[in-house]
């Protein structure tokens, strides 16, 4: 009777354990994703306004499925008289590796909006997103910034 329970009792804790293993993995692919869309937003932070653009916005249907997209994404090639950004920031779509050796797929938006009665401004947004096996997953970190030209 007392093997009975005992065995129990470990097999209770054996399901604690992996149950532990599997969230801290979950959470240690969240703060990668949270750190590499803060990069690449702090990259657009560094810019001029008239350097906060993408070279394109063209993607598979899980860029252009995001809530973010938008048909009339801000595209360009140059912010003269300032020095061209680099690809990293300009490209809509990119897979990067993590200091963890894992695949995340960094996505940025930029859309163009006005308020009413007010000056232009670039909402842009960095959505990453894992990559397992070559598919593309589910979205793990979302950031979103609004840029004024009053910062040049």
């Amino acid at each position: 009777m007392a093997m009975s329970i005992l065995a129990i009792a470990i097999s209770a804790q054996l399901a604690v354990f992996a149950s532990s293993y599997a969230s801290i993995g979950r959470a240690s692919m969240k703060g990668t994703a949270v750190s590499l869309a803060d990069k690449q937003m702090e990259s657009y932070r560094t810019l001029p306004y008239s350097c906060v653009y993408l070279t394109s916005a063209s993607g598979d249907s899980a860029y252009s499925g995001d809530s973010a997209y938008s048909a009339s994404q801000v595209i360009g090639s140059s912010c003269s008289p300032y020095t061209t950004p680099a690809t990293s920031v300009t490209t809509a779509s990119q897979t990067v590796t993590g200091p963890d050796n894992r695949s995340y797929r960094v996505d940025t938006y930029i859309v163009s909006t006005t308020p009413t009665g007010g000056r232009a401004l670039k909402q842009v947004t960095v959505v990453v997103r894992r990559v397992a096996n070559g598919v593309v997953g589910s979205v793990l970190a979302r950031q979103s910034s609004t840029f004024d030209q009053a910062l040049q």
